[in-house]
């Protein structure tokens, strides 16, 4: 049993090098309504998905899926060229939307649009490809925070980093 735990922290610690340090940050979110869209395990959503604004008390304002759960963008990339691929694509999902993405409470509609990035239909906000970070397992959760390169994004479409650059305060 010992053996089996310690086979799978390895493998969570070796995808989670793949794409930054293992540091992450906790930080809990209050998360909108739902909306349309949802957010299976995988991280692909289905047609319809919305964007939305949460509040998190220390980080300010992030944008969400119609469930709450935090999207990311990766510094990497270049536009809408996904640098996620590999192992880094299973631990950062993309978000997908194959019907459009719709604007929520909070978001400007005009910086919403799918690209082929990682996946077909992956969701763009500001020119920036959006991601679920697989740790992050319910609606508020920010536990890719932390890790390098990641960032979760503001109402504005830039990053919201731990230094203040464009910084709500995580």
């Amino acid at each position: 049993m010992k053996l089996l735990f310690g086979i799978a922290v390895a493998g969570l610690g070796l995808m989670l090098g793949a794409c930054g340090s293992t540091s992450p940050t906790r930080q809990a979110a209050t998360a909108p309504a739902p909306a349309t869209g949802s957010a299976p395990a995988g991280g692909a959503t289905q047609a319809g998905a919305v964007v939305s604004v949460s509040r998190n008390p220390a980080g300010g304002a992030i944008l969400v899926d119609g469930s709450g759960r935090t999207l990311y963008l990766f510094e990497r990339d270049h536009g809408t060229t996904s640098a996620c691929t590999g192992s880094c694509a299973q631990t950062w999902p993309a978000f997908t939307a194959p019907g459009g993405p719709g604007a929520g409470s909070g978001v400007d509609g005009s910086k919403l649009r799918t690209a082929s990035g990682q996946v077909p239909d992956q969701v763009a906000y500001n020119g920036h490809l959006l991601y679920y970070f697989s740790g992050d397992r319910a609606a508020g959760d920010t536990k890719g925070v932390g890790i390098a390169g990641w960032y979760p994004v503001s109402p504005g479409g830039d990053k919201v980093d731990q230094d203040g650059d464009h910084s709500t305060g995580y």
